[in-house]
């Protein structure tokens, strides 16, 4: 039998081909007191804090069938084993897409990125899974089936449960299936990339804010691979009809010019999409060159705060690399050189103190396992912590789904 290790806890592999299968599997799980680990592509075992049970990690990726595409309804359902790149390219073939970018796609599954609501440089322009997601299907710790939301844009029966399985990292149920609505897909895009000062960062970032032109994306990078650099990367994404995409581009450039960047650059079509998708892949630590990074991090602040906060992060380790989606307020970093535990202890709870004066909060997406148990994984305890907990305790109360990922003890 096939075998994963999840934080250094080996576990079987199931892989059901059916929902009923799935259900038995569940059911079966629940009676015996073990744990169930839903797994997709696998390309974020990295997150959340170690397996608490013995149990086995339920593999989705045989659910992967479209069940219904009414593309004049601007809406698909499809089971949550499907791919990213199969979803997109089933879109596609009737010029729609779905606008979320998620790191990759040619792995990554529907019901995992749900799941952690995965979402990329685009989020600014388009949203993020919540936004999108409006019918849902999972299996319960008693092996049951449920549905929530419905097939059409305008359903509004019932709790709207939808809301609770995006972002509850696979801890509240098995999604099985889902329903999208999508959108056209945009006729051309661009995108624009420059160079500001360190200290100019704070006035390009609201000189963006403030345009005419209307992005979808705003990334801000620095590289962290060489010499401390005084300078920030910026790329710009715009998507619209042809023929507004000159005079937004235009427009941008006109008062990129007054702000006095430096090297701006222009990309289109592929070349667009393929910076897109490695703004994407960066942010959480998937891209080729953080496969070897020690600690990967990943922030929300108030997005007015975001040069402030890059500012000060950049300047807590000089072989750390930052990135933005500035206008979001979702900023990460991967540290690329040794680290050592009490080391990243140090930098953790300075980048977390420094989040939290920025009104935000900090999470931990990839370190050691051993480090877990110091560091805090799922950031400083709100006062949401709580109510999650008693949330995980009604609809969970056998702790079958993901226990310890989320919390530590559930």
């Amino acid at each position: 039998m096939q075998a994963i290790t999840i934080d250094d806890v080996s576990m079987p592999v199931r892989r059901p081909e059916s929902v009923a299968e799935l259900c038995a599997l569940v059911k079966e799980a629940a009676a015996s007191g073990q744990g169930v680990y839903p797994v997709g592509g696998r390309t974020t075992l990295d997150v959340g804090l170690p397996p608490i049970k013995p149990g086995f990690a339920l593999d989705t990726t045989a659910l992967n069938q479209v069940i219904d595409y009414p593309a004049r309804d601007m809406t698909i359902t499809v089971q949550a084993g499907i791919t990213m790149a199969k979803l997109q390219e089933t879109l596609a073939a009737e010029g729609q897409w779905l606008p979320i970018d998620v790191p990759n796609p040619e792995r990554a599954t529907l019901g995992g990125a749900i799941a952690l609501n995965l979402s990329g440089p685009r989020r600014f322009g388009y949203g993020t899974f919540r936004d999108y997601v409006i019918g849902i299907s999972f299996v319960t710790d008693e092996g049951d089936e449920v549905k929530a939301g419905g097939r059409v844009v305008k359903n509004v029966a019932g709790y709207d449960l939808m809301k609770l399985q995006v972002g509850a990292v696979g801890t509240l149920g098995v999604i099985t299936q889902v329903t999208l609505k999508v959108k056209p897909k945009t006729e051309d895009s661009v995108l624009l990339t420059f160079e500001c000062e360190q200290d100019d960062l704070e006035r390009v970032l609201d000189l963006l804010h403030a345009s005419k032109s209307r992005a979808c994306a705003v990334d801000v990078v620095t590289n962290a691979t060489g010499p401390k650099r005084k300078f920030w990367w910026i790329g710009v994404g715009i998507e619209e009809k042809r023929e507004t995409l000159s005079w937004q581009k235009t427009t941008l450039l006109a008062e990129l010019s007054a702000a006095g960047v430096k090297q701006v650059g222009e990309f289109t079509g592929s070349e667009a999409s393929w910076f897109f998708q490695n703004l994407t892949n960066e942010l959480i630590g998937s891209f080729p060159t953080s496969d070897e990074a020690h600690l990967v991090w990943k922030g929300t602040i108030l997005p007015s705060r975001t040069a402030e906060f890059c500012n000060a992060a950049s300047s807590i380790r000089a072989r750390m690399q930052v990135q933005t989606h500035a206008l979001s307020g979702i900023v990460g970093g991967s540290v690329i050189d040794e680290l050592t535990r009490d080391a990243a202890v140090t930098l953790v709870g300075r980048l977390t103190d420094l989040a939290s004066e920025c009104g935000g909060n900090l999470t931990i997406r990839r370190c050691l396992t051993a480090w877990k148990k110091s560091l805090p994984v799922w950031g400083k305890p709100g006062p949401d912590r709580d109510l999650m907990r008693r949330v995980k305790r009604t609809l969970d109360p056998k702790n079958v789904f993901n226990p310890g990922r989320l919390f530590g003890d559930v």
